[in-house]
């Protein structure tokens, strides 16, 4: 009689514990289907993970960068943009999720996991800081009938926390040069590439910078020399020769 009661209290601890590692595959399984969805550029399926409420946020941070976009509407109309604009697959590098923690009471539940973005083509040689880079992840989601949507997330770099970096001051120094772009300073923007360029005139991609600056201030010379010069350090820098493809063509 003992051991039928010590048997029947395992299947009922199996049969209690079944549904919530269940729950936490599928909620594994959403968060993939939502990266893969925004890596694969499909709209429909991206829309499909997150809830369409006015409520939802997507937040981006690190050292240098914080971004928070509030609001369904809000998130829709970025995601479109970008897709309109970006239409392509990024195969430059692959996205591997990793390291999940994930409480579920069966109806929401919070997930905060490892990100870690690899390049595809290994450039650590001539971009030493070009190598994986992992993010972390916290994210809740809410159930809708049988789907797990998300309904927060904040990403985080806390590598870019860190000072032992030999290249800390050249990343600072470009961020705050894209920085200066996205407020339309393109001007400054140069003027602060120009000075990464003098403090770092081995580094492929302070030329790529200046470049991009350049192009976007009309110095269609200037920008294709710094390319010229970016692509001569770094031959595989195909963003490189596609630049300067184009700015030849105008």
């Amino acid at each position: 009689m003992r051991k039928l009661a010590i048997f029947c209290a395992l299947i009922c601890a199996a049969y209690i514990a079944f549904p919530q590692n269940a729950d936490e595959q599928n909620v594994i399984k959403a968060i993939q289907a939502k990266i893969d969805a925004y890596y694969n550029r499909d709209l429909a399926g991206w829309k499909a993970s997150w809830q369409h409420d006015a409520k939802i946020s997507n937040t981006v941070t690190n050292r240098n960068f914080y971004n928070t976009i509030k609001g369904w509407d809000s998130m829709q109309a970025m995601m479109e943009r970008d897709i309109k604009q970006n239409p392509n697959p990024d195969r430059s590098y692959q996205v591997k999720l990793d390291n999940f923690s994930i409480q579920s009471n069966g109806n929401m539940a919070i997930a905060d996991y490892d990100m870690i973005f690899t390049p595809t083509v290994d450039q650590s040689s001539v971009f030493p800081y070009m190598g994986a880079e992992r993010y972390h992840a916290y994210e809740m989601l809410v159930k809708e009938g049988d789907a797990w949507k998300t309904n927060t997330r904040v990403l985080t770099f806390p590598d870019s926390y860190k000072s032992s970096s030999d290249h800390e001051a050249e990343t600072n120094i470009n961020t705050a040069g894209y920085n200066l772009i996205n407020a339309k300073k393109i001007k400054e923007a140069i003027d602060v590439f120009r000075l990464n360029v003098k403090l770092f005139p081995d580094s492929w991609n302070t030329y790529d910078s200046l470049g991009e600056a350049l192009a976007l201030a009309g110095n269609k010379k200037e920008a294709i020399e710094n390319y010229e010069k970016s692509v001569l350090l770094n031959p595989k820098s195909n963003s490189g020769k596609e630049a300067i493809a184009k700015l030849k063509q105008k």
